[in-house]
């Protein structure tokens, strides 16, 4: 799996995200770079785990074919330009990422086309940084059919793949997260 041609898989990019900006540019070349230095020989092989819920997660997503409903796509809310790829296969794993730039002297990304086009022409080292890792999957997170399924003993949701909790101290498990640690929601009258 490769990209061969930066601006083919943009126009997939920016026809899927609604509209072009440098989010895009930036998504196609840091998946572009990612799937270099894994060679993932095939998509069931490659899991990235993108640190961003901007316009890079749509890039990096159609850049490389991977998907949050396949369990091959993973989003993890650090706020950063990045993205890790870890190919299944030989166990190699890299995270890219954006250089920092002086926000002060970098050019605004308000519509400015030499800006979004310049971000495809620069040399990778020049644009970003990359670095091996090692990811540790559970087989809980892989690819596949739910290894695991339980009701939470308190509100009886189901929760798959051993994302439940242990207990709260006094009663034993297995709870879902929002029952132990809160919900993002709240119940409306």
């Amino acid at each position: 799996m490769q990209i061969t041609n930066v601006h083919e898989v943009l126009q997939r990019c920016i026809d899927y995200h609604g509209h072009y900006c440098a989010g895009q540019s930036l998504g196609v070349r840091i998946a572009k770079k990612g799937l270099e230095l894994v060679a993932a020989e095939d998509q069931k092989d490659l899991i990235v785990f993108v640190e961003n819920d901007r316009c890079i997660a749509d890039a990096v997503l159609m850049a490389t074919g991977t998907r949050l409903g396949r369990r091959s796509l993973k989003f993890v809310d650090y706020g950063k330009m990045a993205a890790t790829f870890v190919n299944l296969k030989t166990d190699t794993a890299y995270r890219v990422v954006l250089k920092p730039v002086d926000h002060d002297k970098a050019p605004r990304d308000d519509g400015q086309e030499e800006v979004k086009e310049r971000v495809l022409t620069l040399e990778d080292d020049e644009l970003l940084s990359w670095k091996k890792v090692k990811v540790r999957l559970r087989k809980e997170e892989l690819p596949g059919k739910p290894e695991r399924i339980v009701n939470c003993v308190q509100c009886g949701e189901k929760v798959f793949d051993a994302k439940d909790l242990d207990g709260n101290g006094t009663v034993a498990g297995p709870f879902c997260v929002s029952c132990v640690r809160g919900a993002y929601y709240e119940a409306s009258i």
